[in-house]
C-alpha cells in the first residue's frame, strides 16, 4: 500500500459489500495493510460461511502470483462480516462494491437506513449506470455522498476454498475513475491509491458509464461466434461442434466487431464532448492493451489471444440438449448483465445524442431474440423491456442536460 501522505484521505474503516471473487480478496489485502475492514456478504448464507472460514482458519487468504506486487500468500481478517448493513455499515467511511451491475440495486437498498453523510461508497467495474441507479434508490441522501467508480477491477482471480482462500492470477496497477460530485475527486483519487494503486480521473462520470470494458468484449465476441452466417437472427439448429476459448481462440470477425461498437461508442463520446461534457471515452485497446496492462501487442486480437491474464477462459455456452454441439446460454451474465447494463446504455444515450449505431444495433437485434426481450426498434432503444435496463431512459432522461445533472 502506498504510504499515506499529508492531506491524503484518512480511511476510518472501509466496507466491502459481496463474497465473491474480488471481495475475498479485498478481504484479506485491506486487513494485511493495516486497515480496519468490515464485510457485508447479504447474499444467500454466504456471510455464515465466511465466518465459519475464518473461525476455523484464523484468516482469509490470498495467494497473489509472483508477478504481482505483493506476492506470494497474504492473510488478513475482517473485524466484522454479516449478512445485514445495520451489523458493520457503522464506522465506515468507504464502501466497495465489487460487484456486478445487476446487485447494485440490492444492495443500495440495504445501505439506505444505515448510510451516514460524507460517505465514500466505490463500485468497480464501474459501468451499468450507477450514478443514475443510486438517485433512484436513495433520492435526496445521494447530496450527502461521493461516489466513484472505478475502472477496471483490480484483480483477476478466483476462490479456491470459500471464506478460505482466493488465487489472484493479476492484481492490476493502473486505474481511472470518475467521481460525484467532481469537488470530491481529489478525495477519491486518495483512497483508490492507497487500496489499489496508481489511479487518473476520466472526467464527468458518465465517462465510467461508457467505457469500453466489458460490453464490448463479450456480445461481439459471441455474435461473430455462434450467430449463422446465412441468417438473420440466430437458431437452434446452427450449433458449434465444441466450446472454444474465449480469448485465445478470438477470430478476425470477433476483433472486428469490437473495433467497430468501439468506433461508435466513441462517436457517442465525440458528440458529448462537442455539446460540453468532459468525457474520456477510449478504445478498449488504448485503455486494457496500452493503459492497464502494458501490453507490447500490435493489435486487439493479439492482445486477447497471447494476454495472459485471459488465458483459460471457455464461452459461456450450453451443450445442446441431444448432447451434438454448443449454444449460446443467453442465461449468462455474458448477456444478462452486459446487454441491459451495457451495450443498451450506449445505445441510449446514442439515441440521446444523435448518433448512427449500425453495428451496435445489429448485435442488439440479434442478442435480444436470443434472451426473448425487446429492447431495440426501428433503430432506437424503445422496446417494451427497456425499463429492465440501466440505459438513461430507465430513468427518465431523454437529453443531454439531463446526462450531465444526472437525472
Amino acid at each position: 500500500m502506498a504510504a499515506v501522505k499529508p492531506g491524503d484521505f484518512k480511511i476510518e474503516k472501509i466496507l466491502i459489500v459481496g463474497g465473491g471473487n474480488a471481495a475475498h480478496a479485498m478481504a484479506a489485502l485491506f486487513p494485511s495493510r493495516g486497515l480496519k475492514t468490515n464485510m457485508l456478504a447479504n447474499y444467500a448464507d454466504e456471510a455464515d460461511r465466511i465466518n465459519a472460514g475464518i473461525k476455523e482458519q484464523g484468516y482469509i487468504g490470498a495467494t497473489f502470483a509472483d508477478h504481482n506486487t505483493p506476492k506470494g500468500l497474504v492473510k488478513g481478517c475482517p473485524e466484522k462480516v454479516a449478512k445485514t448493513a445495520a451489523e458493520v455499515l457503522p464506522g465506515c467511511n468507504v464502501v466497495i462494491l465489487p460487484l456486478p451491475s445487476l446487485a447494485y440495486r440490492s444492495v443500495l437498498e440495504e445501505l439506505k437506513p444505515h448510510i451516514q453523510p460524507g460517505t465514500f461508497i466505490g463500485v468497480t467495474p464501474g459501468q451499468g449506470g450507477f450514478d443514475w441507479m443510486a438517485r433512484d434508490v436513495l433520492g435526496d441522501l445521494c447530496n450527502d455522498l461521493v461516489f466513484f467508480a472505478l475502472m477496471p477491477m483490480p484483480f483477476n482471480c478466483r476462490i479456491t476454498e470459500f471464506g478460505k482462500h482466493v488465487a489472484v492470477q493479476v492484481f492490476k496497477q493502473n486505474y481511472r475513475i470518475g467521481t460525484l460530485p467532481p469537488s470530491a475527486e481529489p478525495q477519491a483519487l486518495s483512497i483508490c491509491e492507497q487500496l489499489f494503486g496508481k489511479t487518473e480521473s476520466c472526467g464527468h462520470f458518465l465517462s465510467t458509464t461508457l467505457y469500453p470494458i466489458n460490453a464490448i468484449i463479450h456480445p461481439q465476441r459471441l455474435y461473430a461466434l455462434t450467430h449463422p452466417k446465412d441468417k438473420e437472427a440466430w437458431s437452434l439448429s446452427n450449433p458449434l461442434p465444441e466450446n472454444p476459448l474465449f480469448y485465445e481462440d478470438i477470430d478476425d470477425q470477433s476483433a472486428d466487431l469490437m473495433n467497430k461498437v468501439n468506433a461508435e461508442l466513441i462517436e457517442i463520446g465525440r458528440l458529448l464532448r462537442e455539446a460540453g461534457m468532459e468525457v474520456d471515452v477510449p478504445h478498449i485497446f488504448d485503455f486494457l492493451a496500452k493503459f492497464v496492462y502494458q501490453d507490447p501487442a500490435p493489435d486487439l486480437k493479439t492482445f486477447f489471444a497471447t494476454q495472459p491474464a485471459y488465458k483459460g477462459f471457455r464461452c459461456p455456452l450450453k451443450q445442446a440438449e441431444d448432447g451434438k454441439g454448443w449454444h449460446p446460454d443467453f442465461n449468462n451474465r455474458y448477456f444478462t448483465e452486459d446487454i441491459p447494463y451495457g451495450l443498451c446504455i450506449y445505445k441510449g444515450v446514442a439515441d440521446i445524442v444523435g448518433a448512427s449505431t449500425p453495428t451496435m444495433d445489429m448485435v442488439l437485434y440479434w442478442v435480444q431474440e436470443g434472451m426473448g426481450k425487446e429492447y431495440v426498434v426501428d433503430g432506437k432503444l424503445a422496446g417494451k423491456d427497456v425499463g429492465e435496463t440501466a440505459a438513461p431512459q430507465r430513468y427518465g432522461i431523454t437529453t443531454i442536460d439531463g446526462l450531465v445533472r444526472g437525472h
